[in-house]
């Protein structure tokens, strides 16, 4: 009994003990503290992301510098997101990537952490890289940078257009915006012929573009090249553009089956005979003024009768309303889809103009890009442009506008189709 009592006591003492021990451990309202506060290291997070809000991956590095000193780094993850455990302190952030530096711009101004701040956010963008391209616009010349898909930081020219071009890689529906509230973009079309006014209306601030794969070359050349334009008020020297890649295009041209058109005449080489005099086409003029005669011996076009002027085309040599088929060769090729509809209402064909074309350039004049009119640069001129809209006043492909975008007047639609010709006066 008295043993029971002993170890009674001493089992009483020790969980007063105990209680003292967890009140020095604790607060009033029982909450840890000391080891498990006080002294916890914090976390630093730091957040990478462009304007939209995507991020950049593993190929981020953030670094953390402790006045000129760099004290620990992290790669960001998949979120865009960096954290690092360090002594409470001021810490100074920067960027390091894994690939091209020179690709990327920031701000890296304020990028500060403290104590009571040990979280930041840092905008990140692609910069402009390369050498800009020469586009003829509205009578006027250009430097059009290029840009790919993410968030590019730009320099712009207030109060006037600028120009960037955009050369998909993948077919895809294209989203491009224009982060700045004071300025605005649209799509051009293709720097062969640049049109005056977007090509596609904007919905919300965002302009949707569809690539087909038909459009996408995996040979160096011929595929869509896409003219973004953003135009700012003066005083606004930089803004932000967006391209998303959105997702599969729509309805896929690429499936159309082709047709390949094939040159009918037999051609040669081609040279301007030397003193030559060239005269040009009045588009203006009426209807009647110039009779363009066929000569199925020499298998040209004549001016007036079968032995009269002969008539060329500029081949490789951009005409004054239009660039040259060359330029379009090189630039999205020569096409024209039929007509004839499936029950879908998408082209039946498309005919492919390219190879015969081409054929004509390797016979042009090596000096002035000439060749005569055949039946085949007719056909081509005539289908092409009709199915494009070059000499019609309600389509969007219309070509004869001053430098304003405006049209020009007294143009003869009917003869129109004299715009890429010439001829040799007698």
């Amino acid at each position: 009994m008295k043993l029971t009592r002993k170890i009674g006591v001493l089992f009483l003492a020790f969980a007063m003990l105990c209680v003292s021990v967890l009140g020095t451990a604790c607060g009033k309202d029982g909450s840890a503290k000391g080891d498990g506060e006080a002294d916890k290291t914090p976390v630093y997070k730091v957040t990478v992301k462009d304007a939209v809000g995507n991020t950049y991956g593993d190929g981020v590095i953030v670094q953390f510098f402790s006045g000129d000193k760099q004290v620990a780094m992290q790669v960001c993850d998949e979120n865009g997101v960096a954290e690092k455990e360090l002594d409470a302190g001021d810490y100074t952030v920067k960027l390091n990537f894994t690939g091209d530096p020179d690709i990327y711009t920031y701000d890296d101004s304020d990028l500060k952490l403290t104590a009571e701040k040990t979280e930041l956010n840092v905008l990140l963008s692609y910069r402009i890289v390369g050498e800009p391209t020469v586009l003829h616009a509205q009578s006027e010349e250009y430097d059009a940078y290029g840009i790919g898909v993410g968030c590019t930081e730009v320099s712009l020219e207030g109060g006037k257009m600028n120009y960037f071009l955009f050369t998909p890689t993948e077919p895809a529906t294209y989203e491009l915006s224009v982060i700045d509230d004071k300025a605005t973009l649209g799509y051009y079309g293709a720097p062969h012929y640049v049109q005056a006014f977007p090509a596609v209306e904007a919905v919300d601030g965002v302009t949707s573009v569809s690539v087909e794969k038909g459009s996408i070359s995996t040979e160096g050349g011929g595929t869509t090249v896409l003219v973004i334009g953003v135009e700012a008020p003066e005083g606004v020297e930089e803004c932000i553009i967006s391209v998303r890649n959105a997702g599969a295009p729509g309805w896929s041209y690429a499936d159309v089956p082709q047709e390949i058109y094939k040159t009918t005449a037999t051609l040669s080489q081609y040279t301007l005979p030397a003193g030559a005099s060239i005269g040009e086409f009045d588009l203006t003029a009426s209807t009647d003024k110039y009779d363009i005669v066929y000569n199925k011996n020499d298998g040209f076009y004549h001016l007036d009768s079968e032995n009269g002027p002969l008539v060329l085309v500029r081949i490789a040599e951009d005409c004054k309303y239009l660039a040259c088929f060359k330029t379009m060769l090189d630039r999205s090729g020569i096409i024209k889809y039929s007509e004839e509809l499936d029950e879908n209402g998408h082209p039946l064909k498309k005919i492919v103009y390219d190879e015969c074309i081409l054929e004509y350039i390797e016979c042009a004049d090596e000096n002035t890009g000439v060749y005569p009119l055949t039946e085949d640069l007719k056909h081509i001129i005539t289908e092409r442009g009709n199915y494009v809209g070059w000499w019609n006043p309600d389509s969007a492909g219309y070509c004869f506008e001053d430098e304003n975008g405006a049209p020009i007047k007294g143009i003869n639609h009917e003869i129109a189709w004299l715009l890429f010709c010439c001829y040799i006066e007698g």
